[in-house]
């Protein structure tokens, strides 16, 4: 029978790990449904029992503006025309002051600055959502740029789950840029980042920060699912191939973080350090782990070849370290401790 492999299990996505927007943009569909529909038939049942005594348009207007802006032109212009049938039935065809009787003036009058409305309500929200997701956005490759790096992870001060933050670096970029031409660099950053987005979810943070480097965040049932998910991406981001065939090598620190408290400044310097000694072995993989006891990094900074294999193929006298989170040496120093390695078997 075949060997059996470890099952690499992943965590569920946190809330808070998700676009931090405004209010106004984070309402979905179904609730901006749930909102209109409930609000207009509450106004529809008030504007029946207080009659012409008390008129309720500047409520109507209010629900068609939000389903202006939460869901769109052509529903926003559908719940108008609801509104209307509404107001004929609970007004008796008449019309607001209800005085005189109802004519196509009042119509031409009423109805196209509503329809006015809308329409700069929709138009907004599309040109809100396109310049947010254009500043936030590299447009080369897809994946977020520093600052909407910065904007999801930074203010992640506590997590109740281990997370993976993987610092890539992309060996032979520059070279290629220099022989064959930008053309062929950008075709295989490209190449790269599909590659990169197949292998993680929606919701993990994937970014690039510079030229050649590049970033994921993502959170993992466990520590030995870090370290299947670290190889994991080790090894999808050194398989992407570019149409010119071009096959760029990638050097990537993985630091594997245990729930508790969180700095992304101080973590970046350290899986920046992790990358640099992965880059120094030729694009290799190093990682390193935090302790689940938040007293310091319990690491495992082992340099693993090229296309390394799943959790269960890794070394097993791989060295494992407690550094403090405040030692700015380079994984290796002489600050290190052995510590015993984690288990590698699936649970």
């Amino acid at each position: 029978m075949g060997r059996k492999h470890a099952i690499e299990q992943r965590a569920k996505v946190e809330a808070g790990f998700s676009e931090r927007r405004g209010i106004a943009f984070r309402i979905t569909q179904a609730q901006a449904w749930i909102a209109v529909c409930a609000g207009i038939a509450l106004t529809s049942l008030v504007d029946y029992a207080t009659g012409r005594d008390l008129w309720l348009g500047p409520l109507y207007l209010g629900f068609i503006a939000l389903a202006a802006w939460a869901l769109g032109l052509r529903r926003a212009i559908a719940v108008f025309g609801v509104c209307i049938l509404i107001g004929a039935v609970v007004n008796a065809d008449s019309l607001y002051p209800y005085d005189n009787p109802v004519t196509l003036a009042d119509f031409l009058v009423r109805i196209p600055p509503v329809l006015a409305i809308i329409a700069l309500l929709s138009y907004a929200r599309h040109a809100c959502e396109t310049e947010w997701r254009l500043a936030r956005t590299d447009p080369l490759t897809g994946a977020l740029n520093r600052k909407a790096f910065f904007e999801m992870a930074g203010p992640i001060r506590e997590a109740q789950c281990w997370h993976v933050l993987a610092y890539a670096d992309l060996d032979g970029l520059k070279a290629l840029n220099d022989i064959h031409g930008h053309a062929r660099g950008d075709a295989s950053l490209k190449a790269f980042a599909r590659h990169v987005r197949a292998s993680i979810r929606r919701d993990d943070i994937f970014a690039r920060i510079g030229g050649d480097e590049f970033l994921v965040y993502m959170p993992v049932r466990d520590s030995q699912a870090g370290i299947m998910v670290a190889n994991r991406l080790h090894r999808a981001m050194n398989s992407a191939v570019s149409d010119f065939a071009d096959e760029l090598r990638c050097s990537v620190g993985a630091l594997i973080l245990a729930p508790g408290a969180r700095s992304i400044d101080q973590e970046l310097r350290l899986a920046d350090k992790l990358m640099y000694e992965a880059k120094q072995n030729g694009a290799a993989l190093t990682m390193a782990m935090t302790s689940p006891d938040g007293r310091g990094f319990a690491d495992a900074t082992d340099s693993l070849p090229l296309f390394a294999g799943i959790a269960e193929d890794l070394p097993s006298s791989a060295e494992f370290r407690q550094t403090s989170r405040d030692d700015n040496s380079r994984p290796g120093g002489s600050s290190e401790q052995p510590g015993p390695p984690p288990p590698l078997k699936a649970a």
